[in-house]
């Protein structure tokens, strides 16, 4: 079975690869940042502003599913003890109900590790946050250049 990832790191996963990913998680644990900073920066630099913002809007919709998931964590609890008394209350015979609360536990785990690894990683948060400075950076710089000033 796959482990549960972070929204954000499966970002940045996405646009710099696994090994990348690992790479940087290696630097922030030796508080290498600017070296993040670096890499990231030049990877993009020679990108257009429309591939920029592209991965602008990415970002900002990973960043919103993250916060997405930790806000509905409250609702899919009352949901899931809502769920689990309904199913005892109606009476259902053994044979119904212990596989649906099993069923229903499952799904609640799930989203248990979910909410979890996407709330608490902080690993992900500071990777990203160096991702957004360089995005930001460049599409100010390509700003500037657009409008003849100097960077």
């Amino acid at each position: 079975m796959k482990a549960v990832k972070s929204v954000l790191g499966k970002l940045i996963q996405q646009e710099f690869g696994r090994e990348s990913y690992q790479l940087y998680a290696e630097k922030l644990e030796r508080k290498e940042s600017m070296d993040i900073f670096c890499d990231i920066y030049e990877r993009l630099h020679g990108k257009s502003a429309a591939h920029l913002n592209l991965a602008l809007k990415n970002l900002l919709d990973s960043v919103q599913v993250s916060i997405r998931i930790s806000r509905n964590f409250l609702y899919i609890s009352i949901g899931y003890l809502a769920a689990v008394a309904a199913l005892f209350f109606i009476g259902a015979a053994d044979c119904i109900l212990y596989p649906a609360v099993a069923a229903v536990s499952v799904c609640y785990a799930y989203k248990w590790l979910e909410f979890i690894r996407n709330r608490y990683c902080d690993r992900d948060v500071r990777i990203v946050l160096i991702y957004k400075i360089a995005l930001f950076h460049l599409l100010e710089e390509n700003c500037l250049q657009k409008e003849g000033g100097k960077v």
